[in-house]
């Protein structure tokens, strides 16, 4: 009763009930509502233009959808009034007598892989990603012209403003590994939508796309990689929804990396993820890399191979030169550890010792090897020296003494015999022949057995890290 005289003053003056609720919300009164005894409660009047307003934006939005149907317009294709977008389409699967599963058909057109980061093991690529779905509730009017005009798409096809999916149901994918998915501008998002004229909508936009890839690099730099893209239903398993896919890929522009590439098909063992939830179709390609190795084959492979070859020539130096051979074999030693700390500090991290490692090793063991030879002969060729005098008589030589013990006294120093013949020296140390022989047979052995054991070493070693061959690559 309290509001009895507003309604009948607003009705006198012919208001709506909306205008009637702003006019309510801008007096003084109607701000504040928690003084006692107030006849005229503004919360409760801003709480009602609240909802009013709300219900009017809605029924603007809903009366300017281009989407909907209306009485006495034409049109291409058009939804229902009661058309709800939070509903899936495979619920009225009977409209056009279809049954379970629905199917989401993909196409991947991929412009080039721009990059493969062996550190974070992923793959970066650039592509046109297309999904396309039916809807059975679509309404269409199969006389329209524009179905066969090519102004506004292909034949049987409509191309329609992405801004018209809000109006739509689409459905909610994702991609397996994936690290980011940006979308590609230029002045407005690069993104279109097609209605077809068997029902089924075309929803295709440019990206960039980082995926997670498992990589394993033992055999680096000789190792071969394959990542699979895989796209799917979000929470639809198999039972209700499929997937069919088709990829478009050109070498032509593709930039040259660090990787040979190849694009293949899903492989049908990856076609199926099976989750915790349930079991999800997916659909996909799949990308073979395989590791350029010239490069590596130039800058570690042939100088480690020469510095192990030319550490033999120390085999055939005199054991007698020892600054010459020992400081070939010294360098050569030490220039192949600098060449092994700089291949670990570039080489991504592996489960274990990886090709080149391998080889570098052994490379820095044949060297280490021949040094360790000469070590030997030097051993055998070491000369036993006897001292000459003892401690006692060398600190005599060295601190003379006076003779009667006074130390004021000038020291007198033993005259030097003038005979030289009549000093007692040590007779000198001879190489003994033997010895000379057998120094001589250790090089010689040396020289014989290093090179047939390292040049097999190469052969198993080049057979068993042979990878180029098993996948046929378009190397241009």
């Amino acid at each position: 009763m309290q509001m009895s005289w507003q309604r009948c003053i607003f009705s006198k003056l012919g208001l709506g009930a909306v205008n009637i609720l702003i006019i309510c919300s801008c007096l003084p009164w109607g701000v504040n509502s928690n003084t006692e005894g107030s006849t005229f409660p503004g919360t409760m009047i801003q709480e009602r233009y609240k909802r009013s307003a709300d219900a009017v934006d809605y029924n603007l939005e809903m009366s300017h959808d281009p989407t909907k149907c209306q009485k006495n317009k034409t049109f291409v294709w058009c939804l229902q009034p009661d058309y709800n977008k939070e509903k899936h389409p495979f619920t009225y699967f009977q409209l056009m007598n279809k049954t379970l599963p629905l199917n989401y058909d993909f196409k991947f057109v991929i412009d080039e892989i721009s990059n493969i980061n062996d550190k974070a093991q992923t793959l970066s690529f650039a592509m046109y990603f297309a999904v396309s779905w039916l809807e059975p509730r679509l309404v269409i009017n199969t006389s329209a012209s524009e179905w066969t005009e090519e102004k506004t798409g292909p034949k049987d096809q409509v191309n329609e403003s992405p801004e018209n999916l809000k109006y739509l149901w689409y459905p909610e994918l994702e991609i397996y590994g994936l690290e980011t998915f940006g979308r590609q501008r230029v002045l407005k998002e690069m993104s279109g939508v097609r209605v077809m004229k068997n029902k089924t909508i075309n929803y295709e936009l440019g990206v960039r796309v980082t995926i997670s890839c498992k990589m394993m690099f033992d055999d680096y730099p000789l190792d071969a990689h394959m990542c699979q893209f895989q796209v799917g239903s979000y929470y639809d398993t198999i039972e209700t929804v499929i997937c069919s896919s088709e990829f478009l890929y050109k070498s032509e522009r593709q930039r040259s990396l660090q990787h040979f590439i190849q694009l293949e098909p899903l492989p049908d063992k990856y076609s199926i993820v099976d989750l915790p939830s349930g079991h999800y179709a997916a659909c996909g390609f799949q990308v073979r890399l395989q590791r350029k190795q010239m490069q590596y084959q130039i800058q570690v492979y042939l100088p480690s191979f020469m510095f192990v070859v030319t550490s033999w020539v120390s085999f055939l130096i005199k054991p007698e030169v020892v600054p010459g051979r020992m400081a070939l074999l010294v360098t050569l030693f030490l220039v192949l550890i600098n060449i092994f700390n700089s291949v670990r500090e570039q080489a991504p991290i592996s489960s274990r010792l990886n090709a080149v490692d391998l080889y570098l090793v052994v490379c820095v063991f044949f060297v280490f090897s021949a040094l360790m030879e000469y070590a030997a002969i030097l051993m055998l060729l070491k000369k036993r020296r006897k001292p000459k005098r003892t401690i006692d008589e060398g600190l005599k030589t060295i601190f003379p003494m006076a003779r009667n013990g006074d130390v004021n006294q000038p020291v007198q120093r033993p005259e030097r015999k003038k005979n030289n013949y009549a000093v007692s020296r040590a007779p000198p140390d001879t190489i003994t022949p033997h010895k000379q022989a057998l120094c001589d047979n250790i090089d010689a052995w040396a020289l014989w057995i290093s090179p047939p054991v390292f040049l097999f070493f190469n052969l198993v070693y080049w057979v068993a890290y042979r990878h180029v061959n098993e996948f046929e690559f378009d190397n241009t």
